[in-house]
């Protein structure tokens, strides 16, 4: 049978000249294809290189595949493809470096079949190879690595070991003409053919799941041998198979079912629950607990607490917690040991927050890209697959406590400037000649400062009629003379003035036309009479304002000498040197000054009052305001300042008095109105910037009332009180304190102290305040906080009864929510 076999050798290797060209043709085709990929997978997305690159593991993966088999050798048709394909199968075993990069040992088997009618020939073949190859992903190097991304293409190359049994038959009458390897017959009888190949192709792979693929792979088996079809020719017998299989990837998994599993082990501390209301801001602290081997290495869970209130719903800023081999900047939770964050955040309060559930309900996903500390689930879910965990609470509702302001801010009105008593004067001076003490009308001095015109002056005061309080005599001596004698002079010149005011009194009394009379005047009018002695001050003055060249020196020289008697000296001394001290400073200091004080006529109280409201055309502007204070109803005094408004338009304190009773009312449009003209009328008056802070303040614009102080307070005005409100809105509760610190027995300082957890001091504070129904729920609120139950439900009970409508209050205020479920509370707030 050799001898045949070499003899039909050598006549087919005449007529196969013919050998295929089809593998020119084969690698046109894979070049083909590789252009091709990068377009087909660019086609999945035109976005992906914008895209983070994700993270990358190491694996193991097995494969399984089975296809068709494809023989190119002698005996085989002109045509690229066979028409007789046989069945083949195999398994692998690989490891993937990189995302470009890995290895893998492929072992397959199967049959190949081929016919050639022109020589009468037909070949089967069965074998199997081992290979190992070197495995490129061209889809991750070109575009780079994503593993959600659904097909890949790749090429591999390698060595193997083929091992086959051919035989080779006459196609007519299937005679056999030879075969190498054993036979069924005799299965022992040789061994199989064993041969080296180079196996090359490449394969596309379409993600099925996470740890799923299936693969379509071409692998052409280059044989270094001639000797698969027992013909020889000038070219060697080659195969390739066609193959469809899965992949399975032993990678890390996230094991995101488990997770969401064993949820209910992970545990949260939120701190305070209730959350608690400070200034205009709800804070947030959460303590997260992870148990040990919880969180999968390669998980993510995204966390953002929601506050649900009313219908609305608030959310806070998201965190993502990660397995240690995610990248990104998210907190690292390990496995083993668990973790524990602490999460805080603050958001505005909004009415209705009272009544509400803090909760969370997680996300939990795969990433696989960089986690980003403050990604929102919306990104989340647009990217990934995600498991929804169950909603957990987290807190019950908001404590908002310090709300309860009571708005009793300090206001200022305006002073009316109305004097139940005036005193008004009128005075006369009489001059005096040097050392003497009577009278000389014909004195200079006397005569041109027309002193008895003076006095007519003071007798027509008198027949005035007006009460007459008192009359001041003040006697000076000028200061050249000796001291003890010029004392005695001014009190000789007292008298001399006291005899020219009785002598008055006389012709007064004596004038038949006068329409008043003194009786007795030395008796009944009260003379304060005043011996001032030397008239230093005013010789010092006359000085200062003297037209003396050298005053200065005169000035010096008498302050200089502290002995009384060498003053006088030197003044005698400088009236020889300088005329003027004898002739214009000294004349004038020789004096007495006479004061009428007589009380202005004034309207009764009640004809004050009475005007106010039925004639308020007979009252001045201080009159009219005064009225306002003759009253203790609050309408009146505001119909008393709206009058005072309209009669007296262009003073500013009706209006700013207006707005002060209509504050107290809470009559704030009218109050603006009220102030705002004021403002116009008088800028930066304490009293109307005080008032307009206090207006911001009880409309709840804390912020302006605070500038508003502080301007009133740069005018003048004590404005700590009302910082302190604004300071208590604000949450700065130890500062609110040391601002209404003078402030005993109020509730918005038992508020602050509350706010402080002093609430001895708080109870102290409201048991001596007024009774209403607002102090006794503040009391109910210092005792619920010190687990005194039996005082709560007795105070509860107070305000309810001075206002029932706080029982709607408390039955869903958290300051109570430990006593929901207790009955007598429940009760209670029915």
């Amino acid at each position: 049978m050799n001898c045949e076999r070499v003899k039909k050798k050598k006549i087919i290797k005449s007529n196969l000249t013919m050998k295929k060209s089809n593998y020119k043709s084969i690698l046109m085709l894979l070049i083909l294809v590789a252009g091709l990929t990068p377009a087909l997978v660019f086609g999945q997305t035109d976005t992906i290189k914008k895209e983070a690159r994700s993270s990358f593991d190491k694996y193991l993966y097995l494969q399984a595949g089975a296809g068709i088999s494809q023989y190119y050798g002698d005996i085989n048709k002109e045509d690229r493809f066979n028409e007789t394909v046989q069945f083949f199968y195999g398994f692998g075993l690989g490891f993937q470096f990189t995302p470009v990069i890995g290895v893998r040992g492929v072992f397959n088997n199967g049959w190949l079949n081929s016919t050639y009618e022109d020589i009468d020939r037909r070949m089967s073949s069965s074998l199997w190879d081992g290979q190992l190859h070197l495995t490129v992903s061209l889809t991750d190097l070109i575009l780079g690595y994503k593993p959600e991304r659904f097909l890949g293409f790749y090429g591999f190359a390698g060595g193997a070991l083929a091992n086959y049994s051919s035989v080779l038959y006459r196609n007519s009458n299937e005679e056999i003409l030879d075969r190498n390897g054993p036979s069924a017959e005799a299965p022992f009888s040789q061994d199989p053919i064993r041969n080296f190949v180079i196996p090359m192709g490449f394969g596309f792979n379409f993600r099925l799941a996470e740890k799923w693929d299936a693969n379509l792979e071409y692998n052409f088996r280059y044989n270094l041998e001639d000797d698969l079809d027992l013909l020889v020719s000038n070219d060697n017998d080659h195969y390739a198979t066609a193959m469809l299989g899965v992949t399975y990837k032993f990678k890390a998994s996230a094991n995101l079912k488990s997770m969401a599993k064993n949820y209910e082990l992970v545990k949260y501390e939120t701190t305070p629950d209730p959350l608690v209301k400070k200034g205009d801001t709800v804070c947030v602290n959460v303590k997260v607990v992870f148990p040990e081997k919880y969180f999968a290495k390669k998980a993510a869970m995204n966390f953002q607490p929601e506050i649900k209130y009313a219908g609305n719903t608030r959310k806070l800023k998201p965190v993502n917690f990660q397995g240690e081999d995610v990248n990104g900047n998210g907190i690292v939770i390990n496995y083993k040991n668990g973790g524990t964050y602490t999460y805080v955040d603050c958001l505005p309060y909004e009415p209705g927050m009272n009544v509400s559930d803090l909760v969370v309900s997680p996300t939990l996903y795969e990433p696989k890209e960089p986690v980003a500390l403050d990604a929102t689930p919306e990104t989340i879910r647009s990217k990934y697959e995600v498991i929804d965990l169950p909603e957990r609470k987290l807190a019950d509702g908001v404590i908002v406590t310090d709300t309860r302001i009571m708005h009793d801010e300090t206001l200022i009105l305006a002073e009316h400037g109305y004097e139940k008593e005036t005193i008004i004067s009128k005075d006369a001076v009489i001059y005096f000649a040097v050392n003497l003490h009577n009278i000389n009308w014909n004195l200079p001095l006397n005569r041109n400062n027309e002193v008895k015109a003076q006095l007519d002056s003071l007798t027509s005061f008198l027949k005035r009629g007006y009460s007459l309080r008192d009359i001041d005599i003040n006697a000076w001596a000028s200061p050249e003379g000796e001291e003890s004698f010029n004392q005695g002079l001014s009190e000789r010149r007292a008298q001399a003035g006291k005899k020219e005011m009785l002598a008055l009194f006389n012709k007064i009394n004596k004038d038949k036309k006068s329409p008043v009379k003194f009786e007795n005047p030395e008796q009944n009018v009260k003379f304060n009479t005043y011996a001032n002695g030397e008239d230093w001050n005013g010789f010092m003055q006359a000085v200062e304002a003297s037209n003396i060249d050298d005053k200065r020196i005169v000035m010096n020289v008498v302050n200089s000498q502290s002995d009384v008697s060498k003053r006088e000296q030197e003044i005698r001394n400088m009236s020889l040197v300088y005329k003027e001290i004898e002739d214009e400073i000294l004349p004038p200091l020789r004096r007495v000054e006479i004061k009428v004080n007589c009380f202005e006529p004034k309207k009764t109280d009640e004809q004050i009052a009475n005007y106010a409201t039925s004639d308020p055309a007979q009252l001045d502007d201080k009159e009219l305001l005064y009225a306002a204070t003759l009253t203790e109803d609050p309408d009146t005094k505001l119909r008393i300042y709206q009058t005072a408004t309209t009669r007296y338009p262009n003073d500013w304190r009706g209006y700013n008095n207006a707005a002060y009773y209509e504050l107290l009312s809470n009559n704030l449009g009218e109050a603006a109105v009220h102030l705002n003209k004021a403002d116009q009328i008088e800028p930066n008056n304490k009293a109307i910037v005080n008032n307009l802070g206090a207006l911001a303040s009880k409309k709840g614009d804390y912020k302006n009332a605070a500038i508003e102080y502080n301007k009133a307070k740069n005018l003048g005005a004590d404005v700590n009180y009302n910082m302190g409100i604004t300071l208590l809105a604000a949450g700065k509760y130890d500062q609110a304190i040391t601002m209404m610190g003078s402030k005993k027995c109020n509730s918005n300082v038992a508020l602050a102290q509350i706010m402080t957890e002093r609430y001895d001091e708080a109870n102290a504070s409201l048991k001596c305040a007024p009774e209403s129904a607002h102090n006794y729920y503040l009391m109910a609120v210092a005792h619920s906080r010190k687990g005194n139950v039996d005082m709560m439900m007795e105070n509860l009970q107070k305000a309810f009864e001075q206002d029932p409508t706080l029982k709607a209050r408390a039955a869903e205020d958290r300051e109570f929510i430990k006593y929901f479920s207790n009955p007598e509370f429940v009760n209670l707030v029915k």
